[in-house]
Order: C-alpha cells, then sequence, then structure tokens
C-alpha cells in the first residue's frame, strides 16, 4: 500500500479564536478531532504508513498520533518550519518519499465518510493513471484549484481559481490526491501547486478526477464545524446509548442519539435527535437538546437549558435558563444564566439575516464564542457575533459586534 502524506500545518488564522490554543485539527467534533476523520478514513483504505506535516502548535498533536503508533501504525512527524503554504508543507516532507512511487496526499482539515478515500484509491486504480485527484461540486471558492474533466473522466486542465474563461466548471479540489513521486521535483521547480499539476498534464501524465458527491466538507472556518457535524449525522444509521449512562426515568430521548460513557441526564430533559453528548457531560433537569447538537465531553448542561444545531468543545458550562442556537463554542467557556445566542435578525432585517461563507449559505447563525471566555448572566449575544478567546462578557450585556 503507498504512504500517505497528511498536511496539517497552516496556521488556521480563519478558524480563529476557536485555534488560538490548539491546530485547527485538533477542534473535536462527535468527540473525534479533526484529525482523526482524516487518520481513520485512510486506514480503511489500507494506508497504514503515515508522513504528517505539522506547523502551528504542533506538538500538541504528538499525544494524539501516540495513540495510533501504540495501535502499530508507522508514523513520521516532520515540522513545516519556516515554509510557507501547501507548497511549503509538502515540500517540506520531500525525504521521506521514493520518486519512483505514487504518494497519497491529504488535507489534515478534512471531515469526510472513508468511502471518500476509497472512491480516491479506486478511480486511480482502475483507471492506471498516473495520478488522480479528488473533486467535488460544492460550492463555489477561490481557494481551491479548478479542474476541467474531459468525457472519459481525465482532467484536462487545472486553474487557480474561478475566472472569466474557466467558468465552464464547477468541480474543485476535494482535498486528496495520488500523485506520481516525481512531482515533489516538479513542484520544487514550479513553486505553485496548480502550475505543477498543469506541467504534469502538459508531460502528457494521465490524472484522473475522482468525483466525490456525498458528504464533505474543509473545515477552514468556526461555522464550518456546524456543516461538517450535520454530514457526519448524515452518515449515521442507528443510536448508541452507553450501558454507563445515567438516564432517568423521567427524561425523554428520541430520534438518533449518540450518548458516550458516564452521560448523566437528568429529570425530565429531553433529547430529540439527531444528537451527541460527549463522554461524561450532564444534562441538566428539564433542559431541551435539540437536532444537531454535539455536547464535548465534560461539559455541564444547567436547568432549563436549550441547546439546538450547535457545536460545543469539552469542558463547557452552560447556566440554567440559557438558549444555544446555531453557534459554537470553544473549550472551557462559562455562560451565565440567562443566556441568550440570538440566531436570526428581527423585523426588517429578517430577510438580511443569511449569510454565505466559502459558499454555503447559512439561515441562520448565532455566535462563535472563543475558549476559555466567560459569558455574564442574562447577556445577549446578537446573530454571527464573534467573541474572542480569554473574553469576560459583564453581566447583562448586549453584544452587537465582533469582540476581540
Amino acid at each position: 500500500m503507498m504512504k500517505a502524506l497528511v498536511l496539517t500545518g497552516g496556521v488556521g488564522k480563519e478558524m480563529l479564536p476557536l485555534s488560538k490554543y490548539c491546530p485547527k485539527t485538533m477542534l473535536r467534533i462527535h468527540g473525534k478531532y479533526v484529525i482523526e476523520y482524516v487518520l481513520e478514513g485512510l486506514l480503511e483504505t489500507g494506508v497504514d504508513e503515515f508522513v504528517i506535516v505539522t506547523g502551528h502548535q504542533g506538538e500538541k498533536l504528538e499525544e494524539i498520533f501516540a495513540d495510533y503508533r501504540s495501535r502499530g501504525l508507522n508514523i513520521q512527524i516532520v515540522n513545516q518550519g519556516e515554509r510557507k503554504g501547501i507548497e511549503g508543507a509538502i515540500l517540506s516532507a520531500q525525504t521521506h518519499f521514493s520518486k519512483d512511487k505514487p504518494f497519497l496526499v491529504a488535507y489534515g482539515d478534512i471531515v469526510a465518510p472513508p468511502m471518500f478515500y476509497h472512491h480516491l484509491l479506486n478511480s486511480f486504480i482502475n483507471t492506471a493513471a498516473d495520478g488522480a485527484i479528488s473533486v467535488t461540486l460544492v460550492g463555489k471558492s477561490q481557494e481551491f484549484g479548478i479542474a476541467n474533466i474531459d468525457e472519459r473522466g481525465f482532467i484536462k486542465k487545472i486553474s487557480p481559481g474561478p475566472s472569466a474563461k474557466d467558468n465552464d466548471t464547477n468541480y474543485i479540489f476535494a482535498g486528496a490526491s495520488i500523485l506520481p513521486g516525481e512531482f515533489f521535483e516538479i513542484l520544487g521547480e514550479e513553486e505553485k501547486l496548480t502550475k505543477a499539476l498543469a506541467r504534469l498534464l502538459k508531460e502528457q501524465r494521465r490524472v484522473c478526477a475522482s468525483v466525490w458527491q456525498d458528504e464533505w466538507i474543509d473545515v477552514g472556518y468556526g461555522w464550518d464545524l456546524l456543516a461538517a457535524n450535520q454530514d457526519i449525522f448524515k452518515g449515521l444509521e442507528y443510536a448508541r446509548i452507553h450501558k454507563s449512562a445515567k438516564i432517568s426515568t423521567s427524561a425523554h430521548i428520541s430520534g438518533l442519539v449518540l450518548i458516550e460513557k458516564g452521560v448523566t441526564i437528568d429529570h425530565n430533559a429531553k433529547i430529540v435527535g439527531p444528537c451527541f453528548i460527549g463522554k461524561n457531560a450532564y444534562i441538566g433537569t428539564n433542559s431541551l437538546i435539540r437536532n444537531y447538537s454535539c455536547i464535548g465531553m465534560n461539559s455541564k448542561i444547567g436547568y432549563s437549558v436549550e441547546v439546538k444545531n450547535s457545536v460545543i468543545q469539552p469542558n463547557v458550562k452552560i447556566g440554567r435558563l440559557s438558549f444555544v442556537g446555531d453557534s459554537v463554542i470553544g473549550e472551557n467557556v462559562l455562560i451565565g444564566s440567562g443566556v441568550t445566542t440570538m440566531n436570526v435578525l428581527r423585523d426588517e432585517e429578517l430577510q438580511k439575516s443569511s449569510q454565505e461563507i466559502k459558499g454555503r449559505k447559512y439561515h441562520k447563525l448565532g455566535a462563535i464564542i472563543g475558549p476559555n471566555s466567560v459569558i455574564g448572566s442574562n447577556s445577549v449575544l446578537k446573530p454571527y457575533v464573534v467573541i474572542d478567546a480569554d473574553q469576560v462578557i459583564a453581566d447583562s450585556s448586549v453584544i452587537k459586534k465582533t469582540s476581540t
């Protein structure tokens, strides 16, 4: 089986403030780090040898890698150092690969089912191509390369982004490729990824398109965690409640729910799936946990709290009578009693409340709250508010814009 190169070295500025104290690939969805969706997808494809390029706070990833090594995986770590961009990340690992063997390269911030990687490998093998690139029709983006595909499924042209002359295709790169070993040398000469790929085509190398039409998301912005969370639920077919969970006889649970080890659900709490509740979390009396809620491990949800369509990182406390909707809450956040995260604007502004981010339209968005922040009791956070890490918001505040 070919060796995989996984790229996790980006600073992740667009993910701030959630990534202030960890790489963005260490944010959690459904109790797993983002990078684990990549590693486990590749493992199911048969890959067991990895070279992982780290950068921003990369040392924090070592605990994850140590766990995988204990399971028999061969994982080598390369620090990206001063090299810039995706190109620098790839070139920093050049000495770990053979010139005469193809390799698989995957971005470390992609959330997709394992079949995404199976599909890529099968496309490569079945077409006997020199390379393969995963592409998708999802969204519009200036940040991904654009691929034109011929009638046989091979890539005939690659462009750095949408333009007037390239607007006859909607296929964008989807974060995983299989490339020939000599690509490192070509990239070193061309310096830009899309130029290096274009040179492969110019030199008559056959690169097939692995067209992916199911769930896939590049977790680049805080709001992407909401979309990734929903995508993961779409791939689930059954509920799971750990035998150690303590669930009151007066609690009501319906729909597709995932309840982890050590969870406590108190009297008259209502869980309406799809929902995920992480290890040792506490759901208080009369609370309502609604569709697409993802509650992180060790979090405590107080009396009569309502949560819906939100991703909550570990160790979060939400005080009684609060509402958290369509929001992303960072690790170790404390939300006081009676706090409301508004997720739509009122009256005449209602029609303006949809936001398009990286080609995805969100009709409701609440707040992003950075790690270690404290939101005072009875505060109101208006839609799209972003609270920086380590902030203390006074009681009864109304936050209308980004707080830094």
